[in-house]
Protein backbone atom coordinates (compact mmCIF):
# COMPACT_ATOMS: atom_id res chain seq x y z
CA UNK A 1 0.00 0.00 0.00
CA UNK A 2 1.34 3.38 -0.94
CA UNK A 3 1.67 5.85 1.92
CA UNK A 4 0.24 9.32 1.48
CA UNK A 5 2.30 12.43 2.10
CA UNK A 6 0.39 13.06 5.29
CA UNK A 7 1.07 9.56 6.58
CA UNK A 8 4.77 9.98 5.84
CA UNK A 9 4.74 13.32 7.62
CA UNK A 10 3.10 11.85 10.72
CA UNK A 11 5.95 9.36 11.00
CA UNK A 12 8.18 12.31 11.94
CA UNK A 13 5.78 14.75 13.61
CA UNK A 14 2.67 14.32 15.70
CA UNK A 15 -0.70 15.74 14.72
CA UNK A 16 -0.50 18.05 17.72
CA UNK A 17 2.90 19.40 16.62
CA UNK A 18 1.56 19.93 13.11
CA UNK A 19 -1.37 21.93 14.41
CA UNK A 20 1.03 23.83 16.69
CA UNK A 21 3.08 24.88 13.68
CA UNK A 22 0.50 25.29 10.89
CA UNK A 23 -2.66 25.88 12.84
CA UNK A 24 -5.87 23.89 12.60
CA UNK A 25 -8.02 25.11 9.66
CA UNK A 26 -11.16 23.96 11.45
CA UNK A 27 -10.48 26.12 14.50
CA UNK A 28 -11.06 29.82 13.57
CA UNK A 29 -14.85 29.82 13.18
CA UNK A 30 -15.40 27.40 16.05
CA UNK A 31 -13.06 29.32 18.37
CA UNK A 32 -14.58 32.67 17.43
CA UNK A 33 -18.02 31.33 18.32
CA UNK A 34 -16.75 29.85 21.59
CA UNK A 35 -14.94 33.08 22.45
CA UNK A 36 -18.08 35.14 22.01
CA UNK A 37 -20.10 32.66 24.04
CA UNK A 38 -17.56 32.90 26.87
CA UNK A 39 -17.31 36.70 26.81
CA UNK A 40 -19.33 36.89 30.01
CA UNK A 41 -16.67 34.81 31.74
CA UNK A 42 -13.98 37.44 31.11
CA UNK A 43 -13.06 40.28 33.43
CA UNK A 44 -12.22 43.65 31.84
CA UNK A 45 -8.50 44.06 31.09
CA UNK A 46 -6.40 45.93 33.64
CA UNK A 47 -4.74 48.66 31.56
CA UNK A 48 -1.09 49.66 31.68
CA UNK A 49 -2.05 53.22 32.66
CA UNK A 50 -1.46 54.43 29.12
CA UNK A 51 -3.49 57.56 29.71
CA UNK A 52 -3.65 60.03 26.88
CA UNK A 53 -1.55 62.96 27.85
CA UNK A 54 -2.46 66.55 27.00
CA UNK A 55 -1.08 68.13 23.86
CA UNK A 56 1.35 71.01 24.11
CA UNK A 57 -0.68 74.26 23.95
CA UNK A 58 1.17 75.99 21.09
CA UNK A 59 -1.13 79.00 21.50
CA UNK A 60 1.16 80.21 24.31
CA UNK A 61 3.65 81.37 21.68
CA UNK A 62 3.45 84.70 19.84
CA UNK A 63 1.96 84.34 16.36
CA UNK A 64 5.27 84.26 14.46
CA UNK A 65 6.59 81.40 16.61
CA UNK A 66 3.34 79.47 16.80
CA UNK A 67 3.06 79.54 13.01
CA UNK A 68 6.56 78.09 12.65
CA UNK A 69 6.04 75.43 15.31
CA UNK A 70 2.85 74.28 13.62
CA UNK A 71 4.57 74.44 10.23
CA UNK A 72 7.41 72.21 11.44
CA UNK A 73 4.92 69.73 12.91
CA UNK A 74 3.01 69.60 9.63
CA UNK A 75 5.98 69.41 7.27
CA UNK A 76 7.80 66.74 9.31
CA UNK A 77 4.60 64.93 10.32
CA UNK A 78 5.59 64.88 13.97
CA UNK A 79 3.64 65.66 17.16
CA UNK A 80 3.20 69.38 17.86
CA UNK A 81 4.94 68.71 21.18
CA UNK A 82 8.29 68.01 19.50
CA UNK A 83 8.52 71.37 17.75
CA UNK A 84 7.12 73.19 20.80
CA UNK A 85 9.59 71.69 23.28
CA UNK A 86 12.37 72.35 20.77
CA UNK A 87 11.24 75.96 20.44
CA UNK A 88 11.53 76.48 24.21
CA UNK A 89 15.11 75.17 24.05
CA UNK A 90 15.92 77.53 21.19
CA UNK A 91 14.52 80.53 23.08
CA UNK A 92 16.53 79.49 26.12
CA UNK A 93 19.70 79.16 24.02
CA UNK A 94 19.23 82.63 22.53
CA UNK A 95 18.25 84.54 25.69
CA UNK A 96 20.14 82.96 28.59
CA UNK A 97 22.54 85.37 30.32
CA UNK A 98 20.85 88.31 28.59
CA UNK A 99 17.85 88.55 30.93
CA UNK A 100 16.84 87.31 34.36
CA UNK A 101 13.65 87.62 36.40
CA UNK A 102 13.70 89.13 39.89
CA UNK A 103 10.83 87.76 41.99
CA UNK A 104 12.02 88.92 45.43
CA UNK A 105 15.24 90.58 46.60
CA UNK A 106 16.49 87.10 47.55
CA UNK A 107 15.09 85.11 44.64
CA UNK A 108 15.70 85.45 40.92
CA UNK A 109 15.41 83.07 37.98
CA UNK A 110 17.55 82.90 34.86
CA UNK A 111 15.94 82.01 31.52
CA UNK A 112 17.68 78.69 30.85
CA UNK A 113 15.63 75.49 30.71
CA UNK A 114 16.26 71.73 30.83
CA UNK A 115 13.85 69.63 28.76
CA UNK A 116 13.48 66.05 27.55
CA UNK A 117 11.12 64.83 24.85
CA UNK A 118 10.71 61.06 24.51
CA UNK A 119 9.66 59.42 21.24
CA UNK A 120 10.37 55.96 19.81
CA UNK A 121 12.72 55.56 16.82
CA UNK A 122 11.46 56.54 13.38
CA UNK A 123 9.69 59.72 14.51
CA UNK A 124 11.91 62.18 12.60
CA UNK A 125 13.35 63.80 15.69
CA UNK A 126 16.44 64.94 13.77
CA UNK A 127 14.31 66.72 11.16
CA UNK A 128 12.55 68.71 13.89
CA UNK A 129 15.83 69.64 15.56
CA UNK A 130 17.41 70.74 12.30
CA UNK A 131 14.46 72.99 11.44
CA UNK A 132 14.49 74.67 14.86
CA UNK A 133 18.27 75.00 15.29
CA UNK A 134 18.89 76.47 11.85
CA UNK A 135 18.97 80.18 12.79
CA UNK A 136 21.36 79.46 15.68
CA UNK A 137 23.77 77.32 13.65
CA UNK A 138 23.65 79.89 10.84
CA UNK A 139 24.41 82.71 13.27
CA UNK A 140 27.25 80.70 14.81
CA UNK A 141 28.77 80.19 11.34
CA UNK A 142 28.49 83.91 10.52
CA UNK A 143 30.10 84.86 13.84
CA UNK A 144 32.92 82.39 13.25
CA UNK A 145 33.64 83.91 9.85
CA UNK A 146 33.56 87.43 11.35
CA UNK A 147 35.83 86.66 14.30
CA UNK A 148 38.42 84.37 12.70
CA UNK A 149 40.37 87.28 11.10
CA UNK A 150 40.33 89.13 14.44
CA UNK A 151 41.67 86.03 16.19
CA UNK A 152 44.50 85.76 13.67
CA UNK A 153 45.35 89.43 14.16
CA UNK A 154 45.31 89.09 17.93
CA UNK A 155 47.58 86.05 17.84
CA UNK A 156 50.09 87.90 15.66
CA UNK A 157 50.05 90.91 18.00
CA UNK A 158 50.55 88.77 21.10
CA UNK A 159 53.37 86.86 19.43
CA UNK A 160 55.13 90.14 18.58
CA UNK A 161 54.74 91.42 22.15
CA UNK A 162 56.14 88.20 23.61
CA UNK A 163 59.16 88.37 21.28
CA UNK A 164 59.66 92.01 22.29
CA UNK A 165 59.61 90.94 25.95
CA UNK A 166 62.20 88.25 25.25
CA UNK A 167 64.52 90.81 23.62
CA UNK A 168 64.01 93.33 26.42
CA UNK A 169 64.79 90.68 29.03
CA UNK A 170 68.10 90.01 27.29
CA UNK A 171 68.86 93.74 27.19
CA UNK A 172 67.96 94.16 30.84
CA UNK A 173 70.22 91.25 31.78
CA UNK A 174 73.13 93.06 30.11
CA UNK A 175 72.40 96.68 31.19
CA UNK A 176 70.17 96.50 34.27
CA UNK A 177 68.34 99.62 33.07
CA UNK A 178 65.11 100.33 35.02
CA UNK A 179 63.53 101.91 31.95
CA UNK A 180 63.84 98.55 30.21
CA UNK A 181 62.39 96.81 33.28
CA UNK A 182 59.39 99.15 33.28
CA UNK A 183 58.72 98.40 29.62
CA UNK A 184 58.92 94.65 30.31
CA UNK A 185 56.44 95.03 33.16
CA UNK A 186 54.04 97.08 31.02
CA UNK A 187 54.16 94.64 28.12
CA UNK A 188 53.57 91.63 30.39
CA UNK A 189 50.56 93.40 31.91
CA UNK A 190 49.15 94.03 28.44
CA UNK A 191 49.64 90.36 27.52
CA UNK A 192 48.05 89.11 30.76
CA UNK A 193 45.09 91.50 30.54
CA UNK A 194 44.33 90.81 26.89
CA UNK A 195 40.94 89.15 26.53
CA UNK A 196 41.66 86.16 24.34
CA UNK A 197 39.20 85.89 21.46
CA UNK A 198 37.74 82.47 20.73
CA UNK A 199 35.44 81.04 18.10
CA UNK A 200 31.95 81.53 19.59
CA UNK A 201 29.93 78.43 20.38
CA UNK A 202 26.25 78.41 21.23
CA UNK A 203 25.40 74.73 20.85
CA UNK A 204 27.20 71.51 21.69
CA UNK A 205 26.16 67.90 21.99
CA UNK A 206 27.91 64.73 23.06
CA UNK A 207 30.79 66.15 25.16
CA UNK A 208 32.41 65.26 28.46
CA UNK A 209 31.73 67.29 31.60
CA UNK A 210 35.27 68.73 31.47
CA UNK A 211 34.93 69.78 27.84
CA UNK A 212 31.55 71.30 28.63
CA UNK A 213 33.20 73.38 31.36
CA UNK A 214 35.88 74.55 28.90
CA UNK A 215 33.25 75.59 26.36
CA UNK A 216 31.25 77.49 28.98
CA UNK A 217 34.41 79.22 30.22
CA UNK A 218 35.13 80.41 26.68
CA UNK A 219 31.55 81.53 25.98
CA UNK A 220 30.47 83.82 28.82
CA UNK A 221 29.65 80.82 31.03
CA UNK A 222 26.72 79.79 28.85
CA UNK A 223 26.05 77.15 26.21
CA UNK A 224 23.28 74.78 25.12
CA UNK A 225 23.46 70.99 24.98
CA UNK A 226 20.97 70.16 22.24
CA UNK A 227 20.67 66.72 20.69
CA UNK A 228 18.13 64.76 18.67
CA UNK A 229 19.79 61.59 20.00
CA UNK A 230 20.13 62.52 23.65
CA UNK A 231 21.03 59.05 24.90
CA UNK A 232 24.72 59.79 24.34
CA UNK A 233 24.50 62.88 26.53
CA UNK A 234 23.19 60.78 29.42
CA UNK A 235 25.97 58.26 28.82
CA UNK A 236 28.51 61.06 29.18
CA UNK A 237 26.85 62.27 32.36
CA UNK A 238 27.09 58.71 33.68
CA UNK A 239 30.88 58.75 33.16
CA UNK A 240 31.35 56.99 29.83
CA UNK A 241 34.63 58.80 29.16
CA UNK A 242 35.83 59.39 32.71
CA UNK A 243 38.95 57.59 33.91
CA UNK A 244 37.16 55.90 36.79
CA UNK A 245 33.79 55.44 35.06
CA UNK A 246 32.03 57.51 37.72
CA UNK A 247 29.26 59.97 36.98
CA UNK A 248 30.29 63.62 36.95
CA UNK A 249 27.12 65.70 37.03
CA UNK A 250 28.17 68.74 39.07
CA UNK A 251 28.19 71.05 36.07
CA UNK A 252 24.74 69.80 35.03
CA UNK A 253 23.37 70.37 38.52
CA UNK A 254 24.92 73.82 38.93
CA UNK A 255 24.30 74.87 35.34
CA UNK A 256 20.57 74.96 36.01
CA UNK A 257 20.78 77.10 39.13
CA UNK A 258 23.83 79.23 38.25
CA UNK A 259 25.88 78.08 41.25
CA UNK A 260 29.66 78.52 41.43
CA UNK A 261 31.39 75.56 39.79
CA UNK A 262 35.16 74.92 39.94
CA UNK A 263 36.48 72.29 37.54
CA UNK A 264 39.91 71.00 38.54
CA UNK A 265 42.09 69.55 35.78
CA UNK A 266 45.26 67.49 36.24
CA UNK A 267 48.29 69.34 34.90
CA UNK A 268 46.25 72.35 33.78
CA UNK A 269 44.74 75.42 35.37
CA UNK A 270 41.28 74.92 36.85
CA UNK A 271 38.16 76.32 35.20
CA UNK A 272 36.22 78.58 37.55
CA UNK A 273 32.61 79.22 36.55
CA UNK A 274 30.97 81.85 38.75
CA UNK A 275 27.41 81.79 37.37
CA UNK A 276 27.14 79.04 34.74
CA UNK A 277 23.89 78.94 32.78
CA UNK A 278 23.33 75.76 30.83
CA UNK A 279 20.46 74.96 28.47
CA UNK A 280 19.67 71.30 27.86
CA UNK A 281 17.22 70.15 25.19
CA UNK A 282 17.22 66.43 24.43
CA UNK A 283 15.09 64.21 22.23
CA UNK A 284 15.47 60.62 23.42
CA UNK A 285 13.91 57.19 23.13
CA UNK A 286 11.68 56.30 26.11
CA UNK A 287 14.12 53.55 27.14
CA UNK A 288 16.74 56.21 27.88
CA UNK A 289 14.52 57.66 30.62
CA UNK A 290 13.89 54.22 32.07
CA UNK A 291 17.59 53.39 32.20
CA UNK A 292 19.02 56.54 33.82
CA UNK A 293 21.27 55.76 36.79
CA UNK A 294 19.50 56.01 40.18
CA UNK A 295 22.10 58.56 41.29
CA UNK A 296 20.72 61.07 38.76
CA UNK A 297 17.41 61.07 40.58
CA UNK A 298 18.94 60.84 44.04
CA UNK A 299 21.11 63.91 43.44
CA UNK A 300 18.29 65.94 41.93
CA UNK A 301 19.32 66.02 38.27
CA UNK A 302 16.14 64.52 36.84
CA UNK A 303 14.04 66.91 38.93
CA UNK A 304 15.50 69.81 36.93
CA UNK A 305 13.95 68.63 33.65
CA UNK A 306 10.65 69.41 32.02
CA UNK A 307 9.26 66.31 30.31
CA UNK A 308 7.20 65.59 27.21
CA UNK A 309 5.91 62.15 26.18
CA UNK A 310 3.77 62.72 23.08
CA UNK A 311 2.27 59.68 21.34
CA UNK A 312 4.01 58.45 18.21
CA UNK A 313 2.01 59.16 15.05
CA UNK A 314 3.93 56.69 12.91
CA UNK A 315 1.32 54.87 10.83
CA UNK A 316 -0.97 57.90 10.70
CA UNK A 317 1.27 60.38 8.87
CA UNK A 318 0.40 62.15 5.65
CA UNK A 319 2.49 61.12 2.67
CA UNK A 320 2.25 64.57 1.08
CA UNK A 321 2.24 67.17 3.90
CA UNK A 322 2.29 70.90 3.40
CA UNK A 323 5.61 72.72 3.45
CA UNK A 324 6.40 75.58 5.82
CA UNK A 325 5.33 78.84 4.13
CA UNK A 326 8.34 80.94 3.19
CA UNK A 327 7.10 84.03 5.04
CA UNK A 328 6.65 81.97 8.23
CA UNK A 329 10.14 80.50 7.91
CA UNK A 330 11.67 83.92 7.17
CA UNK A 331 10.02 85.50 10.21
CA UNK A 332 11.33 82.72 12.45
CA UNK A 333 14.87 82.95 11.08
CA UNK A 334 15.00 86.73 11.50
CA UNK A 335 13.47 86.88 14.97
CA UNK A 336 15.73 84.19 16.43
CA UNK A 337 18.71 85.96 14.84
CA UNK A 338 17.67 89.21 16.52
CA UNK A 339 17.61 87.40 19.85
CA UNK A 340 21.09 86.05 19.19
CA UNK A 341 22.29 89.58 18.37
CA UNK A 342 20.97 91.11 21.60
CA UNK A 343 23.82 92.31 23.79
CA UNK A 344 24.18 93.71 27.28
CA UNK A 345 27.22 94.12 29.52
CA UNK A 346 25.13 92.68 32.36
CA UNK A 347 21.90 90.64 32.17
CA UNK A 348 18.80 92.83 32.06
CA UNK A 349 16.46 92.53 35.05
CA UNK A 350 12.81 91.67 34.37
CA UNK A 351 10.04 91.92 36.96
CA UNK A 352 6.30 91.28 37.04
CA UNK A 353 3.57 93.88 36.84
CA UNK A 354 1.53 94.14 40.03
CA UNK A 355 -1.30 91.93 38.73
CA UNK A 356 1.14 89.38 37.27
CA UNK A 357 3.01 89.26 40.57
CA UNK A 358 -0.23 88.57 42.45
CA UNK A 359 -0.98 85.78 40.00
CA UNK A 360 2.43 84.15 40.45
CA UNK A 361 1.91 84.26 44.24
CA UNK A 362 -1.42 82.52 43.72
CA UNK A 363 0.20 79.94 41.49
CA UNK A 364 2.79 79.13 44.14
CA UNK A 365 0.04 78.74 46.76
CA UNK A 366 -1.85 76.46 44.38
CA UNK A 367 1.24 74.33 43.78
CA UNK A 368 1.91 74.13 47.51
CA UNK A 369 -1.51 72.56 48.02
CA UNK A 370 -0.58 69.86 45.49
CA UNK A 371 2.12 68.51 47.83
CA UNK A 372 -0.47 67.29 50.36
CA UNK A 373 -1.07 63.56 50.73
CA UNK A 374 -3.20 62.24 47.90
CA UNK A 375 -2.72 65.31 45.69
CA UNK A 376 -1.06 65.36 42.26
CA UNK A 377 2.45 66.25 43.40
CA UNK A 378 2.48 64.28 46.64
CA UNK A 379 4.91 61.75 45.17
CA UNK A 380 6.96 64.27 43.17
CA UNK A 381 7.73 66.95 45.73
CA UNK A 382 11.29 67.58 44.57
CA UNK A 383 10.28 67.98 40.94
CA UNK A 384 7.17 69.96 41.86
CA UNK A 385 9.20 72.24 44.13
CA UNK A 386 10.96 73.58 41.04
CA UNK A 387 7.83 73.94 38.90
CA UNK A 388 6.94 77.49 39.89
CA UNK A 389 10.44 78.61 38.93
CA UNK A 390 10.14 76.73 35.62
CA UNK A 391 6.88 78.48 34.77
CA UNK A 392 8.42 81.83 35.71
CA UNK A 393 11.40 81.17 33.43
CA UNK A 394 9.11 80.30 30.54
CA UNK A 395 7.12 83.49 31.12
CA UNK A 396 10.38 85.41 30.64
CA UNK A 397 11.08 83.60 27.37
CA UNK A 398 7.56 84.34 26.13
CA UNK A 399 7.87 87.97 27.21
CA UNK A 400 10.98 88.66 25.15
CA UNK A 401 9.67 86.71 22.15
CA UNK A 402 6.57 88.94 22.09
CA UNK A 403 8.60 92.10 21.49
CA UNK A 404 11.41 90.83 19.29
CA UNK A 405 9.51 91.48 16.04
CA UNK A 406 9.78 95.24 16.54
CA UNK A 407 13.58 95.17 16.96
CA UNK A 408 16.01 96.09 14.19
CA UNK A 409 17.82 93.20 12.55
CA UNK A 410 21.57 93.70 12.73
CA UNK A 411 21.47 96.10 15.67
CA UNK A 412 18.64 95.20 18.05
CA UNK A 413 18.49 97.38 21.15
CA UNK A 414 18.02 95.22 24.24
CA UNK A 415 16.69 98.27 26.11
CA UNK A 416 13.67 98.26 23.77
CA UNK A 417 12.36 95.15 25.50
CA UNK A 418 9.96 96.25 28.30
CA UNK A 419 11.20 95.27 31.74
CA UNK A 420 7.75 94.29 33.09
CA UNK A 421 6.16 90.90 32.38
CA UNK A 422 2.41 91.30 31.95
CA UNK A 423 -0.42 89.34 33.52
CA UNK A 424 -1.47 88.04 30.09
CA UNK A 425 2.00 86.65 29.40
CA UNK A 426 2.21 84.96 32.79
CA UNK A 427 -1.22 83.37 32.35
CA UNK A 428 -0.10 81.97 28.99
CA UNK A 429 2.94 80.43 30.69
CA UNK A 430 0.58 78.93 33.30
CA UNK A 431 -1.19 77.02 30.53
CA UNK A 432 1.79 74.67 30.62
CA UNK A 433 1.21 73.73 34.26
CA UNK A 434 -1.06 70.74 33.70
CA UNK A 435 0.89 69.72 30.63
CA UNK A 436 4.19 69.43 32.44
CA UNK A 437 2.68 67.82 35.55
CA UNK A 438 0.95 65.10 33.52
CA UNK A 439 4.02 64.43 31.40
CA UNK A 440 6.31 64.38 34.45
CA UNK A 441 4.05 61.78 36.06
CA UNK A 442 4.47 59.73 32.90
CA UNK A 443 8.26 60.19 33.04
CA UNK A 444 8.48 59.11 36.66
CA UNK A 445 6.26 56.15 35.85
CA UNK A 446 8.61 55.16 33.01
CA UNK A 447 11.60 55.41 35.33
CA UNK A 448 9.86 52.98 37.68
CA UNK A 449 8.73 50.53 34.98
CA UNK A 450 10.70 47.32 34.60
CA UNK A 451 11.57 45.53 31.39
CA UNK A 452 8.88 42.90 32.01
CA UNK A 453 6.04 45.42 31.62
CA UNK A 454 7.52 46.71 28.36
CA UNK A 455 7.78 43.12 27.12
CA UNK A 456 4.12 42.52 27.96
CA UNK A 457 3.10 45.67 26.08
CA UNK A 458 5.07 44.52 23.04
CA UNK A 459 3.42 41.10 23.14
CA UNK A 460 -0.07 42.58 23.51
CA UNK A 461 0.52 44.87 20.54
CA UNK A 462 1.47 41.86 18.42
CA UNK A 463 -1.63 39.93 19.45
CA UNK A 464 -4.01 42.84 18.82
CA UNK A 465 -2.52 43.78 15.46
CA UNK A 466 -2.60 40.22 14.10
CA UNK A 467 -6.39 40.27 14.14
CA UNK A 468 -6.97 36.78 15.55
CA UNK A 469 -8.62 35.67 18.77
CA UNK A 470 -6.68 32.48 19.41
CA UNK A 471 -3.01 31.71 18.94
CA UNK A 472 -0.76 28.79 19.64
CA UNK A 473 2.08 29.51 22.04
CA UNK A 474 4.61 28.46 19.39
CA UNK A 475 3.03 30.68 16.74
CA UNK A 476 3.36 33.79 18.89
CA UNK A 477 6.89 32.84 19.89
CA UNK A 478 7.89 32.70 16.23
CA UNK A 479 6.29 36.09 15.60
CA UNK A 480 7.97 37.86 18.53
CA UNK A 481 11.27 36.07 19.13
CA UNK A 482 13.11 39.10 17.78
CA UNK A 483 12.11 40.74 21.07
CA UNK A 484 12.34 37.70 23.36
CA UNK A 485 15.78 36.12 23.37
CA UNK A 486 14.81 33.47 25.95
CA UNK A 487 11.64 31.48 26.56
CA UNK A 488 11.70 32.46 30.23
CA UNK A 489 11.36 36.14 29.29
CA UNK A 490 8.62 35.24 26.82
CA UNK A 491 6.70 33.28 29.46
CA UNK A 492 7.00 36.18 31.92
CA UNK A 493 5.35 38.50 29.38
CA UNK A 494 2.55 35.95 28.84
CA UNK A 495 2.01 35.71 32.60
CA UNK A 496 1.87 39.52 32.90
CA UNK A 497 -0.87 39.70 30.25
CA UNK A 498 -2.78 36.87 31.88
CA UNK A 499 -2.67 38.62 35.25
CA UNK A 500 -4.08 41.74 33.58
CA UNK A 501 -6.93 39.74 31.95
CA UNK A 502 -5.77 40.45 28.41
CA UNK A 503 -5.34 36.76 27.62
CA UNK A 504 -6.08 33.28 28.94
CA UNK A 505 -3.94 30.20 28.58
CA UNK A 506 -6.01 27.28 27.29
CA UNK A 507 -4.38 23.86 27.45
CA UNK A 508 -4.51 21.77 24.32
CA UNK A 509 -5.87 18.22 24.38
CA UNK A 510 -2.55 16.56 23.94
CA UNK A 511 -1.52 12.99 24.45
CA UNK A 512 1.84 11.43 24.94
CA UNK A 513 4.94 12.54 26.70
CA UNK A 514 6.64 15.93 26.69
CA UNK A 515 5.74 19.45 27.69
CA UNK A 516 2.06 20.31 27.80
CA UNK A 517 1.18 22.89 25.20
CA UNK A 518 -1.41 25.64 25.34
CA UNK A 519 -3.08 28.30 23.23
CA UNK A 520 -3.43 32.00 24.01
CA UNK A 521 -7.01 33.25 23.95
CA UNK A 522 -7.43 37.02 23.54
CA UNK A 523 -9.95 38.83 25.74
CA UNK A 524 -13.00 39.62 23.54
CA UNK A 525 -13.96 42.64 25.65
CA UNK A 526 -13.01 45.56 23.40
CA UNK A 527 -10.39 48.05 24.47
CA UNK A 528 -10.03 51.56 23.11
CA UNK A 529 -7.62 51.64 20.16
CA UNK A 530 -4.50 53.61 20.96
CA UNK A 531 -4.77 55.95 17.99
CA UNK A 532 -2.74 59.08 18.75
CA UNK A 533 -4.83 62.22 19.12
CA UNK A 534 -2.24 64.10 17.11
CA UNK A 535 -2.46 61.88 14.04
CA UNK A 536 -2.64 64.05 10.90
CA UNK A 537 -6.11 62.79 10.01
CA UNK A 538 -7.22 64.18 13.37
CA UNK A 539 -5.41 67.50 12.71
CA UNK A 540 -1.64 67.57 13.19
CA UNK A 541 -1.92 70.68 15.37
CA UNK A 542 -3.98 68.62 17.83
CA UNK A 543 -6.41 71.56 18.12
CA UNK A 544 -4.35 73.00 20.93
CA UNK A 545 -6.49 76.09 21.31
CA UNK A 546 -9.49 73.89 22.06
CA UNK A 547 -7.84 71.12 24.04
CA UNK A 548 -5.52 72.98 26.36
CA UNK A 549 -6.31 73.21 30.06
CA UNK A 550 -5.74 76.51 31.78
CA UNK A 551 -4.98 75.98 35.48
CA UNK A 552 -5.81 79.60 36.19
CA UNK A 553 -9.44 78.77 35.33
CA UNK A 554 -9.72 75.84 37.75
CA UNK A 555 -12.04 76.30 40.71
CA UNK A 556 -9.27 75.72 43.24
CA UNK A 557 -6.97 78.24 41.56
CA UNK A 558 -9.76 80.83 41.40
CA UNK A 559 -10.53 80.32 45.08
CA UNK A 560 -6.86 80.77 46.00
CA UNK A 561 -6.71 83.96 43.96
CA UNK A 562 -10.08 85.34 44.98
CA UNK A 563 -9.88 89.12 45.09
CA UNK A 564 -6.38 89.25 43.58
CA UNK A 565 -7.33 89.96 39.98
CA UNK A 566 -8.39 93.55 40.41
Amino acid sequence: MNQTSVELLFQHISQEQLRETLGDPTLPQKEKKENKQNEKEWEPPIPFDENRLPAFPASIFPNWLRAYVEGVAESTQTPIDAASIGALSVLSTALTKKFYISITPEWSESLNTYSILALPPGNRKSSVFKALQEPITTFEKEERERIEPLISEQRATLKARKKRVEQLEKDYAKKGDNIILNEITALNAEIDNEEILTIPRFITGDVTAEKLGVLMGENNERIAVLSAEGGGVFSNMAGRYSNDGRANIEIYLNGHTGDYTPIDRIGREPILLNEPCLTIGLFVQPEVIRDVPPSFDERGLMQRFLYSFPPSIVGYRKTNPESIPEDVRSAYMQNIKKMMQLFAEEPVKLTFTKSANEKQLGLREYLESMFRDGERLADMKEWGGKLAGQIIRISGLLHVSEYVESLTLGNPDIKSIPSKISLETFIRACKLLNYFIDHAQKAYGVMAIGEGVEDAKHLLKYLQQSGKERYSRQEVWQGTKGRFKTTDRYDMAINELEERNYIKKVERNTTGRGRKSYDLLLNPIPTNPNIPINAPNADISRNTSKREKNPTNSQQFLEINKGKNK
